[in-house]
C-alpha cells in the first residue's frame, strides 16, 4: 500500500453484459450517493459562483451530474465518458463519448469540470495530462473525487461488495489500492502546474481536489 497498484481492473479490459453493466452502474451510485461521493462534489460545486455548465469527464450512467442537476436547478449538466455501454445507460441529459486526454471541447467552453472515480483509472502522468486539458476546457473551476488508499479503506470495499458480481468483487478492492495519498494529490496537481487547485478528505475514504480561478 506504499505505492498505487498497477493491476488493470476488469472493466478496464473487458465490457459486462448489459444485465451485469446495470449492476455496476447500480453499485456506483450507491456509492456516491450514500459513502459521500455526491456529497463531495456538491459540497465543492456550491461554494463556486455563477455555475450554468458542468462537464463530468468519466461520468459512467452519470447517478452524479443527474443528482447536481437536482440539486443546482441553474446547472446544465453535460455526460461524458469513454464507454458506449455506460453511456446508454446515462439518460436525461447531454451525453457524448470522448477521451480524458483530448476533451472534445473549446478552450473555456464550460464553467466548470468534474471527475469522480476516474483518476485511479489513469497513470501519473495521464492525470497530469488530464487535469492540463480541465484546466483548457474550464472557464471557471475544477472538482476531481476520488478514492483515498489505505487498508481500512479496502476492508471497507470488500464488505460492501460481499454481494456484489464478479467485476465489482474484483474492481472494488484494487480501485482503492490503485487511489492515492493526500501528499500524491498534491504533487500531480503541481506537475501540471496548478496551483489554485487544493486537496480535502472527505468522509468515505475519499477527497476531492479542486479549486475555482
Amino acid at each position: 500500500m506504499s505505492a498505487r497498484s498497477t493491476d488493470l481492473e476488469l472493466l478496464d479490459v473487458e465490457t459486462p453484459p448489459r444485465r451485469d453493466l446495470v449492476r455496476v452502474a447500480g453499485y456506483l451510485a450507491f456509492v456516491n450517493r450514500w459513502l459521500g461521493g455526491t456529497n463531495a462534489v456538491a459540497r465543492e460545486l456550491g461554494k463556486m459562483s455563477g455555475v450554468r455548465t458542468l462537464l463530468d469527464v468519466g461520468a459512467g450512467a452519470a447517478d452524479i451530474p443527474l443528482d447536481l442537476a437536482r440539486r443546482f436547478p441553474g446547472v446544465r449538466p453535460v455526460a461524458m465518458d469513454l464507454s458506449p455501454g455506460m453511456l446508454l445507460l446515462a439518460r436525461g441529459l447531454p451525453r457524448l463519448r470522448g477521451d480524458v486526454r483530448r476533451l472534445p471541447f473549446r478552450d473555456g467552453s464550460v464553467d466548470v469540470v468534474i471527475a469522480t472515480h476516474l483518476f485511479h483509472h489513469l497513470k501519473d502522468d495521464e492525470i497530469v495530462l488530464a487535469l492540463l486539458e480541465f484546466d483548457r476546457v474550464a472557464r471557471h473551476g475544477i472538482i476531481v473525487n476520488d478514492l483515498l488508499r489505505s487498508r481500512r479503506a479496502v476492508l471497507w470495499i470488500r464488505l460492501l461488495s460481499l454481494w456484489a458480481n464478479r467485476w465489482v468483487k474484483f474492481d472494488g478492492p484494487l480501485s482503492v489500492k490503485r487511489g492515492f495519498t493526500v501528499p500524491e494529490v498534491d504533487a500531480l496537481a503541481r506537475r501540471a502546474g496548478l496551483y489554485w487547485l487544493w486537496t480535502k478528505v472527505h468522509f468515505g475514504h475519499r477527497f476531492t481536489l479542486a479549486g475555482e480561478r
